[in-house]
């Protein structure tokens, strides 16, 4: 509980402080106080199909968990009554339903240590994920940024600190609800062999466990998908895959700067190439 309290809490400040003043800058750019930064009409890559479809699974997974499950905890609740009362193999359906959405998950989050340790795509994207000293100096940055206290905000590569956060949230959560799961599933082998009062555990461990994952779900990444004043009211790269180039000049500007270092090495070598063809031919020639 005291964990739920301090990990939402602070999410929820910190939103609330990054909502405040995004919403000022938009307020500005509105009221013509201010003008909007001029960006290419360019899309840039963010999710592939791949990664798009490992998002669709552990989404429709997550919350098919969510609803089978606090279903089961809350039986008279006013959004279950109604499900409830459809049938009266409804509530057989239901643990049906939350098991095959625990498998889902657990396949789900399999291809993804396989995608991430043996897809060249995927080890690029584990090596950007990996947490740095730099992500703390941001998080202390956009706090200051956000209070007023400095003028400069912090500029992210490809994964800031809060999509690192929730990344290794998310890693976190899956191994304890599926381990938790486990033990609950099979309940007549682990009672056995860990007693009534270690399964007992297990399942206080799995129903808080629950509401923390659904609540940073809620608080964070709904926020920053869906309510941040910048993107609002959808960040598409889920659907399309794709960013544009403003959201990556407000979002992931170092990303965005080394993209376009590489582009332009990239055609310094073509420009290179081309004016050393006529010379080959030349010599060819002679």
């Amino acid at each position: 509980i005291i964990l739920i309290v301090v990990v939402i809490g602070g999410m929820f400040v910190h939103n609330l402080l990054d909502f405040i003043k995004k919403s000022k800058k938009q307020l500005l750019y509105r009221r013509g106080l201010a003008e909007r930064p001029h960006v290419a009409h360019r899309l840039y890559l963010r999710m592939s199909l791949d990664e798009r479809i490992q998002h669709a699974a552990l989404v429709l997974s997550f919350v098919t968990l969510v609803l089978t499950g606090f279903a089961l905890k809350f039986p008279d609740a006013w959004w279950v009554v109604p499900i409830r009362n459809i049938s009266p193999t409804m509530f057989e359906l239901r643990g049906i339903l939350h098991r095959v959405a625990a498998v889902v998950m657990v396949a789900a989050s399999l291809y993804h240590i396989y995608y991430i340790f043996f897809v060249p795509r995927g080890k690029q994207l584990m090596r950007d994920l990996m947490p740095r000293i730099q992500d703390i100096h941001d998080a202390i940055g956009v706090l200051k940024y956000n209070l007023g206290l400095s003028p400069v905000k912090p500029k992210f590569d490809r994964f800031s600190y809060i999509e690192k956060s929730e990344y290794w949230a998310l890693v976190w959560g899956t191994v304890v609800m599926s381990v938790t799961g486990t033990i609950l599933w099979f309940d007549n082998t682990f009672l056995r062999l860990l007693t009534k009062l270690w399964w007992d555990v297990a399942l206080t461990i799995h129903y808080y466990e629950a509401w923390l994952a659904t609540l940073a779900i809620i608080v964070w990444h709904f926020y920053f998908v869906i309510f941040n004043p910048d993107i609002y009211p959808l960040n598409v790269a889920f659907w399309k895959g794709t960013l544009t180039e403003e959201e990556m000049e407000e979002e992931h500007p170092l990303e965005l700067e080394e993209i376009r270092r590489r582009e332009m090495e990239e055609a310094l070598v073509e420009a290179q190439r081309s004016r050393e063809v006529p010379k080959l031919e030349e010599v060819g020639k002679s």
